[in-house]
């Protein structure tokens, strides 16, 4: 007896544990560096809830081979793979990923609880306020249920109660129309002394004779004299108004330049001295949005809005300065569909691009004077020598995407901000050592690019020019956020895709349709429940009431199980916990029945149920087993054929009957032998059957 009470106050701790488990939303707790996270706090008891429950997103992307021809089956397939894996990595609860067409040409995705995104959002040296930002969403567009969030960079997380990301870029430019960008362009004051004619100078020397002869005279009488002479005034010469206008029209920014206003420049020399010069300054609002750098059909690098006026500005003066105050340094939406479209959609091919910088000192061919080139001053020849395409070119190098060997998402600098760490394999780390070393030395830049756009540009400061010999690099970016970086790590480690994908279809599933099913899933399984435990209490009455205890622990167990496993429930799922219920109560009722025929051959009441346990063993392994069986192919299947649906039955429904197989036989059995030893198991009719001829009172 007292193994039995053992065993059944062991039951009784894991039924109170898994209730503990499913009261509580969320569990999340770290222990030696893993990280246990389960559960979330807008979901029924904190379980996974696949599309049809919770709702979400349908995709549908068609796919385009390069040259429009029809995609092979192995690009179908690696398509698929590739897909699944990063959308997986995302952490999307359940997610359909399946071919479509015949022969396939399209991918049919979809995302439950992938809805609502966020606005990140950076200004440039603005003077605009988040009472400002608050106050655009809120009133010119109006949205009320808008939060903003400042990080510690200055940027900005706006985050809305329904918000899908398409407005997105409508939002930017009535932002940019109400708060446009300045754009400052600063020049030197350049000094000139006006030179002095033959009249003039006649005149002047005469002075400085006359000047010389009164300071020896009064050198002579012991006065202390000066010598004073009159020279013009120096004369300062800055670009027009005018001038400046035709440098911001040939960039292609239509603007209107103010008139300069003077101002005071500070300098540093190569010695680290600072110097105050006069300078002056003219100012333009911009509406629009700054174009980045771009491609040709060759491949080359076409510059930036920024980098063209610069150009078209050192052309009109001694020009020092380039500013840009409320300049949308990031508009990007993140989280949600849009974040996992950007995962699903991009190709995440990675280069490596070896930058040759203008040289640092003039070519042999180049005179010394008119160094650097396109009267640039030293400073700006610095600053652009690396970063404007007009004086620097590029070339491949041999770090291709298969020397990637991991990627992660991390946090580096100060302040600290999100990067991505990229870890090479052994031939990756070979060529990156080569590849760096030659940049070290060189003082060029390793230009790093994602399908096409540049990431980061970084320059490679290593003692004695040496290479970086342990294969890994981090790359950071101005746009990076949390979502951001962890999206980016999960391209790179799935791998590119071999063909483009074009979104054809986006359908959102309304989430009151899957709280509405869900509500309908647990007043069928309440139901159903309940009538079991109708029928078993009173057809088989005491083991009827031990049935239920079991049924019902065997439900808050299995409901933990779901949670920390984890398991997304979908309709598919109920249905398959409804069934495994019956499952359970088959068991039950294949115990009772066999101790019901102990007892008609004479044996008492507790030999009996050991007895009848014994014999419905077999029944109940062999039946279950085929069930398990059963479960096995239809995942098997499910994973074959990218069906999650079929997967997701299997998979509850195997793991149901487990466990019903151990509240069956263990926790039933137990509580029955308990009994059996009390007062009541003198009764032994409250063990049987109602009406059942054949056994004793």
């Amino acid at each position: 007896m007292i193994r039995d009470l053992r065993g059944l106050i062991f039951v009784a701790a894991l039924v109170v544990i898994a209730a503990v488990v499913i009261s509580i939303p969320r569990i999340n707790f770290d222990v030696f560096n893993f990280e246990f996270d389960r559960g979330n706090d807008d979901s029924f008891l904190g379980l996974n809830l696949g599309l049809d429950l919770q709702g979400g997103t349908h995709l549908v992307y068609d796919i385009v081979p390069p040259e429009g021809d029809s995609p092979t089956a192995e690009d179908v397939e690696a398509i698929r793979t590739i897909i699944e894996r990063r959308v997986n990595a995302f952490g999307v609860s359940e997610p359909t990923v399946q071919v479509l067409g015949n022969p396939p040409d399209r991918i049919l995705i979809q995302l439950p609880g992938q809805s609502e995104s966020s606005l990140n959002l950076a200004l440039d040296e603005a003077d605009t306020t988040i009472e400002d930002i608050e106050n655009f969403f809120s009133t010119d567009l109006g949205k009320q249920d808008v939060e903003i969030f400042e990080n510690e960079d200055g940027s900005m997380i706006v985050t809305f109660d329904d918000f899908d990301g398409n407005e997105a870029e409508s939002w930017r430019n009535q932002f940019q129309e109400k708060y446009p960008t300045t754009i400052r362009a600063t020049f030197e004051y350049e000094i000139i002394v006006p030179e002095v004619d033959e009249s003039e100078e006649s005149e002047t020397e005469a002075m400085e004779e006359d000047a010389v002869a009164e300071t020896e005279a009064a050198d002579a009488e012991g006065d202390d004299g000066e010598e004073v002479t009159e020279l013009p005034d120096p004369e300062r010469i800055a670009p027009s108004t005018e001038d400046v206008q035709s440098a911001f029209e040939a960039a292609g920014l239509d603007v209107t330049v103010s008139d300069g206003t003077d101002t005071l420049l500070f300098t540093t020399d190569a010695g680290g001295n600072f110097a105050q010069v006069d300078a002056v300054y003219f100012e333009a609002e911009y509406t629009d949005q700054f174009q980045e750098r771009t491609f040709d059909d060759d491949g080359n690098i076409l510059p930036s809005d920024i980098e063209r006026l610069t150009r078209e500005l050192a052309d009109v003066g001694h020009f020092a300065s380039i500013r840009t105050p409320g300049r949308i340094a990031q508009w990007t939406v993140s989280g949600g569909v849009q974040e996992a479209k950007a995962l699903i959609g991009s190709t995440a091919q990675l280069e490596f691009r070896e930058r040759q910088c203008g040289p640092l000192v003039p070519p042999a061919e180049t005179p010394v004077e008119e160094w650097p080139p396109d009267g640039l001053s030293e400073t700006e020849w610095l600053l652009l020598r690396c970063a404007s395409p007009l004086y620097f070119t590029e070339q491949a190098t041999n770090i291709s995407a298969d020397d990637l060997d991991d990627a992660f998402p991390s946090i580096e600098g100060t302040p600290p901000e999100p990067v991505v760490t990229i870890v090479f394999n052994e031939s990756g780390t070979d060529a990156f050592f080569d590849v760096t070393g030659r940049v070290a030395r060189n003082r060029d830049i390793l230009a790093i690019y994602l399908d096409g756009v540049e990431l980061i540009a970084p320059t490679v400061n290593t003692p004695g020019g040496q290479g970086i010999a342990n294969g890994r690099a981090i790359i950071s970016g101005g746009d990076f956020t949390t979502e951001r970086v962890r999206t980016l790590a999960i391209q790179l480690r799935s791998g590119a895709l071999p063909a483009n994908l074009e979104l054809s279809e986006e359908r959102s599933v309304d989430a009151i349709l899957g709280a509405d099913s869900l509500q309908r899933s647990l007043v069928a399984g309440g139901i159903g429940l309940i009538l079991l435990i109708v029928f078993m209490i009173s057809y088989y009455k005491i083991p009827g009431i031990v049935a239920s205890i079991s049924l019902a622990a065997y439900t808050v167990m299995l409901l933990a199980i779901f949670k920390l496993v984890p398991v997304t429930m979908t309709l598919s799922g109920a249905a398959a916990v409804i069934l495994s219920l019956g499952f359970a109560v088959d068991a039950n009722v294949l115990i009772a029945e066999r101790a019901k025929e102990e007892l008609r051959a004479g044996r008492d009441l507790l030999s009996a149920l050991n007895t009848g346990f014994d014999r419905a063993w077999p029944s109940i392994r062999d039946g279950n087993f085929s069930t398990i069986i059963t479960a096995v192919v239809l995942f098997w299947f499910g994973d074959r054929f990218s069906t999650s649906i079929m997967q997701g039955f299997a998979l509850t429904l195997g793991i149901g009957v487990l466990l019903s197989m151990f509240t069956a036989f263990f926790s039933s059995r137990l509580l029955l032998r308990l009994i059996a030893r009390t007062g009541i198991g003198n009764a032994r009719n409250v063990f049987v059957p109602v009406a059942d001829p054949g056994t004793n009172s």
